[in-house]
């Protein structure tokens, strides 16, 4: 739970944080943004990974036996989501955990992709962009694949079980560094956003 607080810190807050700095816009702008922005993510960030997996077990004809897309937050439930199937770790279960991940490197691209095309005024806009596509990505991919080397039995272990340890890690180390170049690259690029900025 602390590393988790703490990964949330560092890449969520922490590059949002940056990039507004770094803009033409006063804190005054964009201190409401960045706290709508996050509870827009906190409250949809465990939804969208295991619907994903739900997604995958559906097209694959797997009985789910129970779904957890969002955590209860107000009444305390701090946990994650899950989606429990007939899981028997073979290619289809691959398949079904990899999905959130290679959600989050489309997300990247799309995400990469608007912020370097267009030009967005509205502070609350980019920040949302920003963060739904880039940092969140950024954030899944280290949160689950660090955990896992900290030895949870999560989605890289189930990958590793259906397909091999080297794939697993592979699949880690390359999606967090390719997810953490993109967001370097960002906010090395965009200064005072939106006026002037290195194309």
């Amino acid at each position: 739970m602390i590393i988790s607080v703490l990964e949330i810190a560092l890449l969520i807050m922490l590059p949002l944080v940056l990039f507004y700095q770094r803009s033409i816009w006063s804190y005054k702008k964009y201190l409401p943004a960045i706290i709508f922005i996050y509870l827009i993510w906190y409250l949809t960030y465990a939804l969208f990974h295991e619907l994903m997996h739900l997604l995958g077990a559906w097209f694959f004809d797997k009985t789910v036996y129970e779904i957890k897309l969002i955590p209860k937050f107000w009444t305390g439930d701090l946990g994650s989501g899950f989606v429990r199937y007939d899981y028997k770790a073979d290619s289809t279960d691959f398949v079904i955990i990899l999905l959130p991940y290679a959600r989050d490197m489309i997300l990247l691209a799309i995400g990469y992709l608007l912020i370097i095309k267009t030009r967005i005024k509205k502070p609350f806009m980019i920040g949302l962009i920003l963060v739904i596509t880039i940092l969140s990505s950024l954030f899944d991919i280290a949160n689950n694949y660090f955990a896992y080397l900290l030895g949870s039995m999560n989605d890289f272990n189930a990958l590793a079980e259906s397909g091999s340890k080297p794939i697993s890690h592979f699949i880690g180390i390359s999606f967090f560094i390719t997810s953490a170049i993109i967001t370097i690259h960002i906010l090395k690029r965009f200064k005072n956003y939106p006026e002037h900025y290195i194309r």
